[in-house]
């Protein structure tokens, strides 16, 4: 819909920017605190479209085909059937024709299909956005906005659709995309004058895909999609990527341009091979030489591969923006991960506070209900407070004035809500539905079982005034409310007790004895808060952005808070998992040192059966004080420290910078805004999806679906799997081709009577190998995790796909292979036979090629079958392939077997059947040889096995693990 049908649609008499708000509710037929009902929004659906750009960033079908035309390889098989023409064998030249057109059709048909399996990943990471929708608070896709709904923004946000502000605390947008103002710009709420203002002066507005950078606002949305500012620029904000090229794919295609000049080196040799002195024969040899080194289609098998495991780690919930972090996963040495959400389960309860005048209490927890007892423990830390003298049950309707001020802290310093699903049974605690930090949740739910919830404290006259946003540099965040009934002022702030504390006014000795029961609460796990106020009589407000050291100074401290995050159930196991694969685990958290010591024990990511106290201490530390350390300092610790507590974003960023310098690959979570700058840095950045921000999504390679560390550990497995299978896939194609060119370079000595070369294979036979290679190695390149592929070490992420053991498996595979190859072939031809005793045997067949034709017979059938064992063979590098259960996962494979009936039954048709066999193969149909046939397949399966057993026995150990098993 354009602009001008949206003018239509809606009453919009003015621009947006200029009208008051009652006047756009109206025209939009929304209302501003209830947003719009469920029928509004889809009756605008269908009349407005959907909220996106109308340019595609993928490659449609036009460019995919352009790009396949574009490829050299259906050329050269056009240019060889054109050649096969001149040689007058139409046979040949028609078949190679042929298999030109289907190569750019499956080439064509794979990339496209790769194409939109990638623009389905971008859909699944696309931005969300919170709006109000009857009455209630909802995320959304964003593409599923429409005008009328009521955003809800904060910071790191990008804004989803155009809107216009209704209410904002403290609120900053970079709007440098749309405007080229590098600064944030302050937002009001409130009309604008002038109908022809510039963008970048209308503070009451705000536009699609700008960025919140401080503050929180709620807007009506009045465009969406093609009808927003930056929907009319949409062409210069398309996104190429070009840049997402993995560095095997870079490899490959470098690999791509040896091969093809390689094949050109094979037809000269085999021309030189004659003075160049061409007949049919010699022609139809190098057409065969160099078809025996071209990579048909091997670049877009690896693309369509590697997109379908991007497809696949989707399945285990963790979405990759870029292809290229596929093979940096298998690399990764270190993990840096958050706490909260990542490693625990991000389901706070505040389950213990401490009062100065009173001392502890323990709170039962219910999930979010706001039930449950509270007792007062005084000057003990109960765990069953029930069973314990020490122990009693307080009345919540009769509480003090202490306890009081620390419920109102709780509920009015928190911008999150909770409340009940209607619909679902009221006595059932997973009925409650909370909006916001997992930390204010639990203070609001603390507060809501007294009765003194934020909803019931405004219902009763307070009202908010001004907001000081959390901020992660200095670790707390204040709230200023107008008290009932009184033109006086409360500030509510909370946040790390030894950054609370020290606004307080107190003595070091009153601070030190505060943090002594810091370290009580932190010790048993616990997240914890410090509350404190302070009232204000005078105020101007049009100081407030400017006086926030003012106003959070001289500070009443009120008490603490412990709040129990519990650690999720496969963290454990994932952080041994990682052990046992080689990747050191490393917890960086906002929290308490005390309380960051306990959840990384209890997850072993300090294992206290291994370390002594020494070490432990050793590899824990806090923020500031890693922030301190010069670089060179750091450089000289034995190992990073695997514990960093009260982490900002800056420290994030200095540990992935100490991570490079010591050649580490490492993987960084991040959520927030500020998170983004390490995100952008680390080899691989994961971002959450469930509670990241829209920035640190942008700026990540992965995103979590689920928020669980255990999924980065599968994503690594998935990530390994996929590169394991990659080179399985590639060592198998060079075996094949490189045995095609060593026989037909070896078989160059064998010559007719007139002393011309004659190929071991014919050009249709080649192309026939062409056929039966592609489905073992399609199956190959998806196949499962090998067990042993998170017990190995971190691929080296400067080894070459073409490791040592890969360039010796081809070497000896591929020698030994085109041997065994060439003794059948020689058994038949002089063996058993006399040789070739006639000249242009590919053009004519004679009695003088009887023994060549049965020869070239065996040469096919060999070929084909061991084709299949050499795949086999390439499942593993060193397991065993042909033991019960590697047999058992071949009867399994619907692949092998069926191209197993399907080889068998070609070789029936081509070998037997008459002038298929002679005018079409150049080959004859045998009989005693099929026992020669049958010993090289055994003699090549067992070659196989042997050549495993002496790898075993003599080269280092692929699995290097030595993590001892998890007790559980």
């Amino acid at each position: 819909m354009s602009q001008q049908d949206m003018s239509k649609t809606f009453d919009q008499k003015r621009p947006w920017h200029v009208m008051p708000e009652s006047d756009v509710v109206a025209a939009l037929d929304t209302d501003s605190i209830m947003g719009l009902n469920m029928a509004a929004v889809e009756k605008r659906l269908l009349d407005c479209g959907h909220n996106v750009l109308g340019g595609d960033n993928s490659n449609g079908w036009f460019k995919v085909l352009v790009h396949q035309l574009a490829d050299a390889m259906n050329w050269i098989f056009l240019a060889l059937g054109a050649v096969s023409y001149v040689l007058q064998d139409y046979i040949t030249g028609s078949i190679l024709i042929a298999l030109s057109f289907a190569n750019l059709y499956l080439s064509f048909s794979q990339e496209y299909a790769a194409e939109k399996t990638l623009a389905a990943l971008r859909n699944l990471s696309s931005p969300s956005a919170m709006v109000i929708r009857e009455g209630k608070e909802c995320t959304v896709d964003s593409k599923d906005l429409v005008p009328g709904d009521i955003l809800a923004l904060k910071e790191g946000d990008s804004v989803a659709a155009d809107i216009r502000l209704i209410y904002v605390s403290n609120f900053e947008v970079d709007e440098a995309l749309l405007t080229g103002e590098s600064l944030p710009v302050k937002k009001t709420v409130g009309e604008a004058e002038e109908v022809d203002q510039p963008l970048g002066d209308r503070t009451g507005m705000g536009y699609s895909s700008t960025i919140i950078t401080k503050g929180r606002a709620r807007g009506i949305v009045v465009a969406t999609g093609m009808n927003t500012e930056i929907g009319k620029i949409a062409k210069s904000i398309e996104q190429s990527d070009q840049g997402d090229r993995t560095r095997l794919q870079k490899t490959l295609n470098k690999m791509y341009i040896v091969l093809l000049a390689t094949a050109v080196l094979c037809v000269i040799i085999v021309l030189a091979a004659n003075k160049f002195v061409v007949d049919h024969d010699l022609g139809m040899y190098a057409i065969t030489a160099a078809l025996s080194v071209l990579p048909a289609g091997l670049t877009t098998v690896l693309t369509l591969s590697l997109v379908l495991g991007g497809q696949e780690m989707t399945r285990h919930r963790a979405i990759v923006r870029k292809l290229k972090c596929l093979e940096t996963l298998g690399s990764i040495t270190h993990i840096f991960s958050d706490k909260t959400g990542t490693l625990t389960q991000a389901k706070m309860a505040v389950v213990r506070f401490w009062l100065p005048s009173t001392g502890y209490y323990f709170v039962s927890a219910k999930g979010l209900a706001p039930t449950g007892d509270v007792y007062a423990t005084t000057d003990y830390l109960e765990d069953r407070p029930v069973e314990s003298k020490h122990a009693s049950k307080i009345d919540k309707d009769n509480i003090s004035e202490e306890l009081r001020e620390l419920l109102h802290c709780s509920a009015l310093c928190n911008m999150s809500s909770i409340y009940q699903d209607i619909e679902m049974d009221k006595e059932d605690p997973d009925s409650w539905i909370a909006s916001g930090a997992p930390t204010e949740v639990a203070l609001q739910v603390l507060a809501h079982k007294f009765h003194l919830g934020n909803p019931t404290l405004l219902a009763n006259g307070w009202k908010l005034i001004y907001e000081y946003q959390f901020d992660s540099t200095i670790k707390r965040m204040s709230t200023l409310y107008q008290k009932p009934n009184s033109n006086h002022f409360t500030l509510y702030t909370k946040g790390a007790a030894e950054r609370v504390i020290t606004l307080c006014g107190m003595d070091q000795d009153k601070q030190n004895q505060i943090l002594e029961h810091v370290n009580a609460l932190a010790t048993k796990g616990l997240r914890v808060m410090a509350l404190a106020y302070k009232n204000v009589d005078k105020l101007d407000e049009a100081e407030l952005d400017d006086s926030r050291d003012i106003m959070e100074s001289n500070l009443t401290f009120i008490g603490l808070t412990g709040i129990y995050d519990p650690p999720r159930e496969e963290s454990r196991k994932a952080v041994h998992e990682a052990h046992e694969a080689g990747i050191s685990v490393h917890m960086l958290t906002g929290d308490h040192e005390a309380t960051a010591v306990a959840i990384a024990k209890e997850l072993r990511i300090l294992n206290v059966a291994e370390m002594s106290a020494q070490q432990i201490d050793s590899l824990v530390t806090t923020g500031p004080k890693f922030d301190a350390l010069a670089d060179d300092e750091v450089d000289k610790l034995p190992a990073l420290p695997l514990v960093v507590a009260r982490c900002s974003p800056e420290t994030k960023v200095k540990m992935i910078q100490a991570s490079h310098r010591r050649r580490d690959i490492a993987a960084m979570t991040g959520d927030g805004v500020n998170d983004s700058p390490s995100l952008r840095i680390a080899d691989v950045g994961i971002s959450m999806g469930k509670n990241g921000s829209d920035v640190a999504k942008q700026a990540s390679d992965i995103i979590l679906t689920d928020d669980n560390f255990a999924t980065i550990i599968r994503a690594i497995s998935e990530g390994r799997r996929i590169y394991q299978n990659m080179q399985r896939f590639l060592l198998y194609y060079w075996i094949a081709l490189a045995a095609c060119a060593i026989v037909i370079l070896v078989n160059l000595f064998v010559r007719d009577t007139s002393g011309n070369p004659v190929a071991p294979f014919s050009t249709i036979q080649m192309i026939w190998f062409y056929v039966i290679i592609s489905p073992p190695a399609a199956a190959l390149s998806v196949q499962k995790a090998s067990p042993t592929v998170m017990k190995e070490p971190p691929r080296p992420p400067t080894e070459s796909v073409f490791n040592r053991e890969i360039i010796l498996d081809t070497l000896v595979y591929a020698v030994v292979w085109a041997g065994i190859l060439l003794g059948a072939f020689y058994i038949v031809l002089f063996g058993a036979g006399n040789g070739v005793n006639a000249v242009n045997c590919d053009a004519n067949y004679t009695d003088g090629c009887y023994s060549f034709y049965r020869a070239r017979s065996v040469m096919i059938i060999c070929f084909t079958y061991t084709s299949l064992v050499t795949a086999i063979h390439c499942r593993s590098y060193r397991r065993p392939e042909w033991s019960l259960r590697g047999l058992k996962e071949t009867w399994k494979s619907t692949t092998m077997m069926g191209t197993l009936v399907f080889d068998t039954v070609g070789l029936l048709v081509f070998v037997y059947v008459p002038k298929v066999n002679v005018q079409g193969f150049r080959q004859l149909d045998i009989s005693w040889e099929w026992g020669i046939c049958f010993a090289v397949i055994l003699l090549w399966i067992a070659f196989g096995e042997f050549f495993k057993l002496l790898k075993r026995q003599f080269l280092k150990p692929l699995s290097t693990s030595t993590t001892p098993p998890l007790t559980v």
